[in-house]
């Protein structure tokens, strides 16, 4: 790699400066970062049985349970050993493997999974609407953007980003970088009988490579090739090639053949599409020149107008206006409702960044390489470089290249390719009006309020999100939230499942009408559930989480060719890994800015969350075509449980004073029954009916 000091001064005093804090951090500084990352340890066998069990009592029936509790005990039996049995050859199988469960984890988690990538696996990111006064200003924003992105990936080829520290249990601790580097390299490729990840370059040296980024535009490919003679195109020659890409698209805006659609297919269905147009050459060429490349550039247009102006801008600039946060994220997610831009995407690429001409930006990302993490804490340090190199004013020499014309990619499509086109827009439209997506933006508090209470804030919001499906249901279904591994070579995530038997306990309490169970007892309660979930949280980041492991158990039978355990069979197995809940917290520090994502299952909800110093935001989906699922409904719900929780945390604090309420709620009849019961509140007549 070119020394950085001559090339990108800006960018090498940044991460020297990054580098500087973690050595002088009192809690990097006692990790050998040159030691390298332990292997994920393989969980004892019988505390991963006693996990599983907890996590079926609450959401089994009794008589379910009491079938499920006999399974894991046969298996468990050392009259029958095939438990220990599977866990002597996983030892094994570990003790010669770099990450025993992560090959595992990934066909499980999306290579094996058929459904489509976007809504059901590709999340969006939006980032913060731009405002764009006209094409010039519109077209230097996207060469800064991409020019900015290839300078921060002289890091990525170089393995030299600073090494991520863990910010709590073992506070310091390296944790692994291999995320990072598979986001300009990777490429989900639709195959039979699933898909394959594939790795696209392996190479140190970026700068002497021929390399290229494709731009999208009115659902056209272009090829953008950024490095020329062997040098890097600078900001000035990148926007000129991409007022170039333009006008070449707005002269000929119906040499589209839409087929960017394919990718949204299931992906079974586009895996054979693909094999079809792998027959012609020119196909072939397409394809790969697509799969080659770097990231992807998805032009939009504006969904609100496509009006032209007087002096030849294809859009008009001026009518652009603040958007809401559902249609942006929608846009980013799936393209828009109304379907303009829903051939503008390569939903297989890793790294696709969106900008819109009326300022709508954001990225919409492959997930299999990597987690939420790593893609956000990539952008945030892009977007700090970024501005610490305009603050620097510092030019890059002229690259004094001959631009070439871009290149647009062709296709040869044959009935049965241009059949599946209908099919593809079809199926995507069919998607987009089942999808069900509700932002909440919760004002009245954030982080800062549990914190007060000494409260962990991801295990209160989680308990937040119990009480509102027990309130809605009156029952607890299987939960999923991401716990990074990540402290251990080639960690990815496992599960934490706040479905925990002390969060049914406290969900019974609080919407119990007897009056018996105290504001106090209820409080209680809820720092318990909060307790057990932050200990599955402790567990599963230091390597010892249930649901890697009893997945590597079935699978080690598998690929052994022994009978699948009837425990794997039980139906409790397949209920517990139906999640209802899929959640996340996913935290940013750029503002307004989110990730979202739909349900995982049919009948379940997607929520992820922000959770800022002042307020909540949470992104939550699901589907239209159940009918017992309601996004709204759940947001609705969601926000009275804040307020209950609020409630009662100020309840048992200030026993002695009068609680204004916001509205009628859980907390409304909590109160009341405080006051019959001990008279040492007094809510007046008037609050009492607000």
């Amino acid at each position: 790699m070119e020394d950085l000091s001559s090339q990108l001064p800006t960018l090498d005093k940044y991460i020297g400066r990054i580098k500087r804090q973690q050595t002088e951090d009192k809690d990097c500084s006692k990790w050998d970062v040159e030691k390298g990352l332990p292997h994920l340890p393989v969980p004892d066998l019988d505390a991963t049985l006693t996990k599983y069990l907890r996590c079926l009592e609450p959401i089994q029936s009794s008589e379910e349970f009491d079938r499920t509790k006999q399974l894991v005990d046969q298996f468990r039996a050392p009259k029958d050993i095939i438990g220990q049995r599977l866990q002597d050859m996983l030892i094994e199988h570990a003790s010669k493997s770099e990450n025993y469960a992560v090959d595992w984890w990934l066909e499980d988690m999306y290579l094996a999974n058929p459904l489509p990538l976007p809504i059901n696996s590709n999340p969006a990111f939006v980032l913060p609407q731009q405002h764009f006064a006209n094409t010039e200003d519109y077209l230097k924003f996207i060469a800064k953007l991409i020019s900015g992105i290839l300078d921060y990936k002289v890091l990525i080829d170089g393995r030299a980003l600073p090494i991520d520290r863990a910010t709590s249990r073992e506070k310091g601790q390296p944790l692994c970088m291999e995320q990072y580097y598979r986001l300009f390299s990777c490429y989900r490729m639709p195959d039979v009988p699933q898909d394959r990840l594939i790795q696209i370059r392996n190479s140190k040296v970026v700068h002497h490579q021929v390399e290229h980024v494709i731009v999208v535009y009115r659902n056209q490919f272009f090829v953008l090739s950024v490095v020329i003679n062997f040098t890097r195109l600078d900001e000035d020659d990148i926007y000129s090639l991409l007022r170039r890409i333009v006008r070449m698209a707005d002269d000929d805006p119906y040499a589209s053949d839409d087929v960017g659609i394919y990718t949204s297919l299931p992906r079974r269905n586009w895996a054979h599409i693909r094999t079809e147009l792998m027959k012609d050459s020119l196909n072939r060429d397409s394809l790969d020149l697509i799969e080659r490349c770097i990231f992807i550039i998805c032009l939009d247009q504006s969904e609100s107008s496509n009006d032209s102006e007087d002096d030849g801008e294809s859009v008009n600039f001026s009518k652009a206006t603040k958007r809401d946060f559902v249609s942006l994220g929608e846009q980013i997610l799936h393209g828009g409702r109304n379907t303009i831009n829903a051939a503008n995407r390569w939903y297989d690429k890793t790294m696709q960044f969106i900008i819109g001409t009326d300022g709508l930006f954001g990225l919409n990302y492959e997930h299999s390489p990597a987690e939420a993490i790593a893609v956000i804490q990539l952008i945030e340090h892009l977007f700090k470089y970024m501005e610490e190199k305009s603050r620097e004013r510092f030019r890059r020499s002229k690259s004094l290249c001959e631009l070439p014309v871009p290149h647009r990619l062709k296709w040869n499509l044959n009935n049965f390719l241009r059949q599946n086109l209908l099919v593809a827009k079809q199926s995507l439209q069919e998607a987009i009006n089942n999808f069900d997506m509700r932002i909440l933006k919760f004002t009245d508090y954030g982080k800062e309020f549990p914190k007060e209470h000494n409260m962990s804030p991801d295990a209160f919001v989680q308990m937040c999100l119990q009480f509102t499906y027990f309130k809605m249901y009156n029952k607890l279904v299987s939960t999923y939230e991401s716990a990074s591994t990540r402290r251990f070579h080639l960690g990815r995530v496992d599960n934490i499942r706040a479905n925990t038997p002390e969060a049914l306990l406290w969900a019974r309490a609080m919407v119990d009408e007897t009056g018996n169970i105290s504001a106090a007892e209820k409080l209680r309660l809820f720092r318990q559930a909060m307790q057990a979930q932050t200990d599955l949280m402790v567990q599963n980041i230091l390597g010892n989480g249930m649901d890697c492991h009893m997945l590597a158990l079935k699978q080690i039978a598998r690929d052994n060719n022994l009978p699948i355990p009837e425990l794997f069979l039980d139906p409790g197995y397949a209920l517990s890994n139906h999640f209802s809940l899929s959640t996340s917290q996913v935290t940013t520090n750029i503002n307004d800015s989110f990730i979202c994502y739909g349900a995982v299952v049919p009948d379940g909800y997607g929520c992820s969350y922000n959770v800022r110093s002042d307020y909540i935001l949470f992104c939550i989906s699901s589907f239209n075509n159940c009918s017992t699922t309601n996004s709204q409904e759940f947001a609705e719900s969601l926000t009275d449980t804040l307020y209950e929780i609020r409630d009662l945390c100020t309840l048992v604090q200030r026993q002695q004073q009068t609680i204004a309420l916001r509205r009628p709620s859980y907390a409304a009849k909590l109160v009341a029954q405080q006051s019959i019961s001990s008279n040492s509140i007094h809510i007046n007549e008037q609050n009492n009916n607000n």
